[in-house]
This record gives structure tokens, sequence and C-alpha cells, in this order.
């Protein structure tokens, strides 16, 4: 019985929805779309594309950094955090290793924020200039109904992003490249 509606439903709804194509409608929709094909051929997206994609060594090095860190101290870094799992503005434990270390990869640290004890703002002390690169990062805990856990990976993105900083902060430094690494 109470199907009949739902089909009824079911088969109006492309009548209603085709009567909401105004003239006006779609003349709107035309200029958009040829805006939206102009901005594209003016980007060359497609020759962008492969730019980003496509070879290139000092990209390649700075991954392979982010790599060798993760795989020789970050991993086990965020294995720790996600086996003593701290929830949002209580994350003590997991801020502490975190900062030290990137303090022993040439990071500032700044502790606290406004209204967030447990934030952090690290600069890396040996690049100048910009452009300005900011790694967000995140290891707080899931509150569950047996405690907390890391569900959601903030346990390990936190040493991911810290991976990458540290790579791109390493290269600027090598190359003299001006820029700034903020986590």
């Amino acid at each position: 019985m109470r199907a009949l509606p739902l089909i009824s439903i079911t088969l109006l709804l492309p009548a209603f929805v085709a009567a909401q194509e105004t003239p006006t409608e779609r003349e709107s929709a035309r200029d958009v779309v040829h805006k939206l094909d102009s901005l594209e051929r003016s980007l060359d997206l497609q020759a962008l594309v492969a730019k980003l994609t496509g070879p290139n060594a000092a990209r390649d090095q700075v991954a392979a950094r982010a790599k060798e860190l993760m795989d020789t101290e970050l991993l086990a870094m965020g294995d720790d955090i996600t086996r003593h799992p701290e929830i949002g503005f209580q994350e003590k434990r997991s801020v502490q290793i975190l900062t030290e270390y990137l303090k022993k990869h040439d990071f500032t640290v700044q502790m606290g924020t406004p209204n967030l004890p447990t934030a952090f703002v690290a600069r890396y002390t040996k690049s100048t200039g910009g452009p300005n690169l900011g790694v967000i990062t995140e290891y707080d805990a899931l509150r569950g109904t047996k405690g907390a856990f890391h569900g959601d990976q903030h346990s390990t993105q936190g040493p991911i992003g810290i991976a990458a900083a540290i790579a791109i902060a390493e290269y600027l430094t090598k190359t003299k490249t001006p820029g700034t690494v903020v986590v």
C-alpha cells in the first residue's frame, strides 16, 4: 500500500525536474560552462598536469627523504601515539613527542594558542623568506564508549606531516631556496 505513493513520486520527479529548466536557467548554465571552458583553456590544464606529474628530481628527492624519515623513526612514533590515545585538548604526551622531534630537526616550537593549550606552532629556523608552507597535523583521539581510540588515523597524521615538513625544510636549506615551513 505504501509503495504506491513512492512509485507515483518517482514517476513524477523527472517531469518536475524538467519543469524547473527555464530558458533563463539554461542560458545561465550555458554562460557558466563557457566561462569554465575558457578558464580551462587559458590555464592549459593538460600541460600543467603533465608538468606536475612528470619527472622531477627535486620533488622525488624530497619525497624520498620523507619516506626515509617515516621508515626509520616516524612510523614507530605513530604506532606509539596510537597505543597511547589522548582525546582533544588533553594530548599532552603526544604533543611532547611531536614537538621534541621537531626541535631535534631545527624547528622552534611555540606551545599553546589562545583557547588551545595542546596546540603548537613550529617554525623551521634555517629557512628564510617566502613562500610560506604550512603543514597541519592532528594527533587527538576519538572518544569511545570503552575509552579513547585512534580510529581516524590522527595518530599517524602528525608524524606524516612532520616527515613532509622536515623533508621540505631540509631541501630549502640545502638548495638555498627561499621559503619557510611552519607546522
